[in-house]
């Protein structure tokens, strides 16, 4: 079997690391980074072609394709694959509407009673006004597209500002016009995703997430700064709650709804004083929650996937998990998210414990593995160039989220611990990370 793992940050480089070190499969990656390139040959396809990647995995021929992001999905790539007997972990275009349209997500969470912040869907700039001048503060104004942005306010003077701003590049009427408005709730974010085939789902890990530069409510937006897991009863019973409250109903939501759903499907929210609720929706795992939860999983991820798109996961025994809590800490450079120095080398990879995992994010490695397709009379085959034997050189950074730093421990204390003593020995230029991440599961 061949595998095709899509994607180029930290989330791929761990699904390369499980696919690696849990499957005979051979396994490439695209476009990759500089780890997960160390692992399996680096293809050059971009994922945001579809039709490109459909051809060039029809002549390989690839069975499996694991996207680690939603990018191929919302391009087309399910619909593009259909007729070529390739296997995709993603459901089809129309479904990836859950992710990139917060406006669709909302109104089909409201329409099953799905818990969520106190708000509405407006669908032009003049509903969002009157709702916003009327609203309580304070108030999260959320854009239809992910990639526009939110903002939370507590100054309705300045709300509507914002509202303003954020159309003064897109369309004030139609189908990216919208916007959601919501009542802004404190609490701890967190990220819980299940492998679905449309009717069973399979439950992975309640994962504490960490977005901001610093502790600081009101520190900037960073997204991807740390995450961890927790081996405790509050975590089990948290896991489970989830799964049987929210999952379970918004995968039988999408049946209603005749939205064929099959793959990883996430969710991200609040624990507030009256529960979860839901902040948005996932076709994919998310960023520092893949590099926390499958270094948990005991079990073969490749078995799981293929049992998802053949829509038989109801004959999976239940997930096996290492009775240890993970702490992942993203390691940034100075003015991360906005500015990063490229090409800068770094150190310190060769002095870490044993058993500490580091997911590359955004890196090169010269020594990386580079995919050549076979000669024409060695058939159908693949023919793999790497390094040769000696060949050296240190990975160089290509962006400001450099690496993610994972380890794990009997207590979530001890995790932790052994995740900043590791960190503190790997050195880039203006390397900085936070230390707080994983000092309380789930609590402000």
């Amino acid at each position: 079997m061949k595998i095709l793992v899509l994607g180029s940050d930290g989330r791929a480089h761990a699904l390369v690391w499980k696919l690696f070190h849990h499957t005979s499969a051979e396994v490439m990656v695209a476009p990759g980074n500089g780890g997960a390139s160390l692992l399996a040959p680096v293809v050059e396809l971009e994922p945001t072609d579809a039709v490109a990647i459909a051809r060039w995995a029809f002549g390989v021929p690839i069975d499996l394709i694991v996207p680690a992001d939603t990018t191929a999905l919302a391009a087309g790539l399910v619909d593009e694959v259909v007729a070529m007997h390739i296997g995709v972990c993603g459901p089809a275009l129309r479904a990836t509407r859950l992710e990139t349209s917060r406006c669709f997500a909302r109104a089909l969470l409201e329409r099953h009673g799905l818990p969520l912040a106190a708000g509405r869907v407006c669908e032009d700039l003049a509903t969002a006004e009157k709702y916003l001048a009327a609203h309580a503060l304070p108030v999260v104004i959320r854009a239809d597209r992910p990639e526009d942005g939110d903002g939370v306010y507590t100054d309705r003077y300045a709300a509507l500002e914002g509202l303003r701003a954020s159309y003064a590049n897109r369309p004030v009427v139609g189908p990216e016009a919208g916007v959601v408005i919501e009542s802004y709730l404190p609490g701890p974010t967190f990220s819980f995703t299940v492998l679905t085939d449309g009717s069973t789902a399979v439950p992975l890990l309640p994962v504490h997430t960490y977005d901001h530069l610093g502790p600081e409510p009101a520190s900037p937006h960073a997204p991807g700064m740390g995450a961890a897991t927790g081996n405790s009863t509050y975590a089990q019973k948290l896991g489970d709650y989830l799964h049987t409250r929210i999952m379970q109903p918004l995968v039988a939501a999408l049946t209603r709804d005749q939205i064929p759903y099959w793959g990883f499907l996430g969710i991200d929210g609040i624990i507030t004083q009256k529960g979860p609720i839901i902040i948005g929706l996932r076709c994919s795992l998310r960023d520092m929650e893949a590099q926390t939860v499958l270094p948990r999983l005991e079990d073969d991820l490749e078995p799981l996937i293929e049992a998802t798109i053949a829509r038989r996961l109801d004959q999976i025994a239940p997930l096996h998990w290492k009775d240890e809590a993970s702490v992942a800490l993203a390691l940034v450079t100075m003015g991360y998210p906005h500015h990063y120095p490229p090409g800068a080398p770094i150190d310190g990879l060769s002095e870490l414990d044993e058993g500490i995992l580091v997911f590359h994010d955004q890196t090169h490695h010269p020594a990386g593995l580079q995919y050549a397709p076979a000669q024409p009379h060695r058939g159908l085959g693949t023919l793999f160039t790497g390094p040769h034997s000696g060949s050296s050189g240190r990975p160089t950074i290509t962006g400001g989220h450099v690496l993610t730093v994972v380890a794990m421990g009997a207590t979530l204390a001890g995790a932790r611990g052994r995740a900043l003593l590791n960190a503190e020995r790997i050195t880039f230029p203006g390397r900085t990370y936070r230390e707080d991440i994983g000092l309380h599961l789930f609590q402000a």
